[in-house]
């Protein structure tokens, strides 16, 4: 039983299948690149691969998404993104109307602090985002109860033997 729960545990975990929420990087990374929006809290960098890696990015959970979608950043709400794989562009809208598109590739950064309205258009078929947290939790509690399932299944079959 503890062998087959400790696999299924390392799988959920290298799938990026986890509930933790990781802090988001504010003020910590050596960019190679840097884009500032004067007049958002927004912040749109390239940190260099040694550097994405020493903050954990590749670790994060990701999404593959195509076509377009928008994204709502509340007041007092933090929002950060990674683009790993693909192309796109990116238009930020604040509060009072003003707006910024940016295109956007593999290694971009993209931090907003401040309300905004994020609307994404992938250019090159599909883009993977990763993000800090798990965000998507109707996916990551069908996969949990499906892991539960499972683990009481094999146990049962297990003891049955």
């Amino acid at each position: 039983m503890t062998i087959f729960a400790t696999f299924i545990f390392f799988l959920c975990t290298a799938w990026g299948f986890s509930p933790i929420v990781l802090s988001p990087v504010h003020h910590q990374m050596q960019v190679t690149q840097r884009k500032h929006f004067s007049h958002f809290a927004v912040k749109l960098s390239t940190p260099s691969p040694e550097r994405a890696a020493e903050m954990g990015i590749r670790e994060w959970p990701q999404q593959l998404k195509s076509g377009s979608w928008s994204e709502e950043v509340s007041d007092g709400q933090n929002l950060v993104r990674y683009v790993l794989d693909g192309t796109g562009d990116i238009e930020i809208k604040e509060k009072d109307g003003k707006s910024k598109v940016s295109t956007v590739g593999p290694g971009a950064l993209l931090e907003v602090s401040d309300q905004a309205t994020l609307m994404w258009r992938v250019n090159s078929g599909e883009m993977i985002v990763l993000t800090p947290g798990y965000e998507q939790a109707g996916l990551f509690l069908g996969v949990a109860v499906s892991l539960i399932l499972l683990i009481v299944v094999g146990t049962t079959l297990l003891d049955a033997t």
